[in-house]
């Protein structure tokens, strides 16, 4: 029989502080009540038992003493005052540990290194001037998503945060978003959506997008099927995001220059996209399921269906399942090679290795809506 040895049991019970504390008030009750039954069982009428031993070791431990039983001869008593003052120090101790131990683990979430538990929830990578508007969208859900961002904020900034979103499910972790074991203490294998913006936290927003294409490659790498989606500041790092096989990004100014345009040439048509964007009372966009009472219905008739709440349907969108073919095609695409694409492409289908959502703008009123389907609607 293969025995531990009496060192490393010695250090288990220095690491586990509690679990030592328990068996040192456990030793101290079992001695204490055989001793103080040995010593008053035969002098005591109060005592009949092992068991009201016990009970009178462990209520004079609490210091609670309900006086039901007491000791009758001096020894007694002596063991008692021993007791009592072993117990108030071993309780004072239990109590201690178990109140620094939740302090310890509130530090720990407000500083942003605890491990995250959450499961579906959204992990925001990064921090700039934006982000603070991208939580208020993703929060007006109901009921809202759990975020979880991950930056280097000072912790004044995130305690602001905290009281500016109280009430809302916002964690935080930090530290630096491209490293495996700060995405893995975010819980990435139980996440639902990475979000990767660029990130001033730090101050090295130039190097911004390559910090968020090697974060987007090292999530795919973790996690192959989570939605990523990615915000870069240069259009030229655009290949490497198609090659990480993000479902999305956005690059920065990149309706600028069409808005700048159109605020000369058609005066109205900037502000009203913004108003969509931004929301308000007027009128915003909004994504909705297909009614189950419009499924087999045409799109005309969902117009008339809305426009009786004064809601507008303007657009179609349906998650496409990607039929993969890169076996089949090159990284330099010959001619066969861009028959084939293009032929996959009219019917409809994908070469992408994610999903994509493919939207129809302004469709035919004689389309017919299909129960996976579903609505852009300015509400």
């Amino acid at each position: 029989m293969h025995l531990i040895p009496l060192r490393q049991i010695y250090y288990y019970l220095r690491k586990n502080i509690l679990l030592t504390i328990l068996l040192f008030i456990f030793c101290i009750s079992i001695s204490g009540a055989f001793l103080f039954y040995f010593i008053e069982s035969n002098q005591n009428s109060d005592l009949t038992s092992f068991g009201q031993a016990m009970w009178w070791v462990l209520v004079t431990i609490t210091t609670v003493g309900y006086g039901d039983i007491v000791p009758a001869t001096g020894l007694g008593q002596f063991l008692g005052v021993v007791i009592i003052f072993t117990g108030v120090a071993l309780v004072s101790t239990f109590t201690a540990t178990i109140s620094s131990i939740f302090v310890a683990q509130k530090l720990k979430e407000e500083r942003g290194l605890k491990q995250i538990s959450e499961k579906g929830h959204i992990i925001l990578c990064g921090w700039n001037h934006t982000a603070e508007q991208i939580l208020k969208v993703i929060f007006k859900k109901d009921p809202p998503f759990k975020v979880v961002m991950i930056n280097q904020l000072p912790e004044d900034e995130i305690e602001n945060l905290n009281l500016s979103f109280k009430g809302y499910p916002l964690l935080f972790v930090r530290g630096d978003f491209a490293q495996e074991e700060i995405l893995h203490r975010a819980n990435l294998i139980k996440a639902q959506v990475v979000l990767i913006i660029p990130d001033t936290s730090t101050g090295m927003s130039s190097r911004s997008d390559e910090k968020t294409i090697l974060t987007a490659f090292s999530v795919k790498a973790i996690q192959p099927k989570i939605k990523v989606y990615a915000h870069i500041l240069d259009r030229e790092n655009e290949p490497y995001l198609k090659k990480a096989q993000v479902e999305d990004y956005l690059v920065s100014d990149d309706l600028s220059g069409v808005l700048l345009g159109e605020m000369i040439t058609a005066p109205g048509i900037p502000q009203s996209i913004q108003q969509l964007v931004k929301g308000g009372a007027l009128g915003r966009l909004i994504r909705q399921d297909i009614p189950d009472d419009l499924v087999g219905k045409t799109f005309g008739e969902a117009v008339n269906y809305y426009r009786k709440n004064q809601k507008l349907p303007i657009a179609i969108v349906k998650e496409q399942k990607p039929l993969s073919f890169n076996q089949i095609l090159s990284e330099d695409y010959s001619d066969l090679d861009k028959f084939i694409e293009r032929k996959f492409r009219e019917a409809g289908r994908s070469l992408k290795k994610s999903e994509y959502l493919d939207v129809r703008l302004n469709p035919s009123d004689d389309t017919v809506l299909e129960k996976d389907l579903s609505l852009i609607i300015i509400n």
